[in-house]
């Protein structure tokens, strides 16, 4: 398991050993060190709104916020800076405190929102300096990933932060950064409360020398204590070392990922919007008119999808179909989904026999199209064989997942 903060400032990064880069003595005096959870606590505000997080060979810290069915954390978490790749969307283990993590309890999240800029800034200067200023997702899944409200967030985290305001970071470390003890299992633990006021460091990200964190807890939030609502989540850890760490500061800015995700977790069939300056790694395409197909007659009948929006060099990761066709004979269809290229895949060949209906809900042929670029024309045709019974193509959906590389530097 790599478990990953950014190497700048002083910033401990850990692939499978920790490298303690400052004396931890030398913090002893004046540094909030992270302290475990009590079990009695877990369930309660601000912890219950925490999660791990797993992408691949990352593990990293989230939080539930905003709605019931997204989460925040670093962008770092989900990007693979060596390759310039961004990973598959994460999974998502709610509010964790054991020795394993329990897969009954996954959810594997659908996709995430980012900033466009964010790969590019790391091409550019490397996991550090104005990447800070970017290293935030905001993931989604279809369903609840907690009881209970979500967290309220602090759109004043920035000014807040910087003020002598109570604030408390909250997470799943490994390893503990001020003794360079691991830490086994994924229990959560707390680093604060305290008044620790931040410092502006790059774009959105504030920094401070009064809080030690440790390796893994990135993208867990820092908690300001609001004297009507209570703990609210103003930004994401995204590094920490013995007496110093890093936070993505929220601020009106963070609207622009909420936004982007608001049509995808509505619950009619989602879609996605274009946000400025917000990119997603995966997207929604629809054909939603409803068309007769030509009774008996073997012919395809072409529904078009025009595929767009996604970054340059992004390659397909996974790919899943939904559609649904009204007939009383599915066994007179055959369907087959085309993608750009030339690339196609037999969906539907003539089973079912006199079944009525022909439904697909979230049906995954990732393997068939995985590597193709996205961008172009994608169709469903369908044909009916025999006469007899009229098939009516009510909706189609795509939705694609992309691994997207980095801008490269000049």
């Amino acid at each position: 398991m790599k478990i990953v903060t950014f190497p700048a400032v002083g910033l401990l990064v850990i692939a499978g050993s920790a490298h303690l880069l400052a004396d931890p003595l030398s913090a002893a005096s004046k540094t909030l060190n992270p302290v475990k959870v009590p079990d009695a606590k877990i369930g309660d505000a601000p912890y219950r709104f925490n999660g791990a997080v797993i992408s691949g060979n990352y593990r990293g810290s989230g939080f539930c916020a905003w709605n019931r069915k997204t989460f925040f954390s670093a962008a770092h978490v989900v990007f693979d800076d060596e390759a310039g790749l961004w990973s598959s969307p994460p999974v998502w283990y709610p509010h964790s405190n054991a020795a394993v993590l329990d897969d009954d309890q996954s959810i594997k999240t659908r996709g995430y929102y980012r900033w466009t800029n964010y790969s590019e800034l790391v091409a550019l200067d490397g996991n550090n300096g104005d990447a800070f200023g970017r290293d935030v997702i905001l993931a989604y899944a279809f369903k609840n990933l907690i009881s209970g409200s979500p967290a309220k967030l602090n759109l004043r985290g920035t000014s807040d932060l910087r003020n002598d305001i109570k604030s408390m970071i909250t997470g799943y470390p490994a390893v503990n950064a001020y003794t360079g003890k691991p830490i086994e299992g994924y229990f959560m633990h707390q680093t604060g409360p305290g008044v620790t006021p931040y410092k502006t460091y790059a774009g959105n990200s504030l920094t401070t020398t009064l809080i030690s964190t440790g390796g893994g807890n990135s993208g867990g939030p820092v908690w300001t204590k609001n004297p009507d609502v209570g703990w609210t989540a103003a930004g994401v850890l995204v590094g920490g070392l013995p007496s110093e760490s890093v936070v993505y500061a929220f601020s009106g800015d963070i609207n622009a990922l909420t936004r982007a995700v608001t049509p995808v977790i509505k619950s009619d069939l989602p879609h996605t919007i274009d946000v400025d300056r917000v990119s997603t790694s995966s997207r929604f395409f629809l054909y939603d008119h409803s068309k007769t197909i030509p009774d008996g007659v073997p012919k395809w009948t072409e529904f078009p999808i025009s595929v767009g929006g996604f970054e340059v060099d992004d390659k397909v990761q996974e790919l899943r179909l939904t559609f649904k066709i009204t007939t009383h004979h599915r066994g007179d269809l055959q369907v087959v989904l085309a993608g750009p290229g030339g690339f196609e895949v037999l969906v539907h060949n003539e089973q079912g026999a006199g079944k009525d209906n022909l439904v697909l809900k979230n049906a995954d042929f990732s393997s068939f199209f995985a590597g193709i670029d996205p961008t172009g024309k994608w169709s469903l045709r369908v044909q009916d064989r025999l006469k007899g019974d009229i098939a009516t193509v009510e909706f189609v959906q795509l939705e694609i997942s992309v691994d997207g590389t980095a801008v490269s530097a000049p």
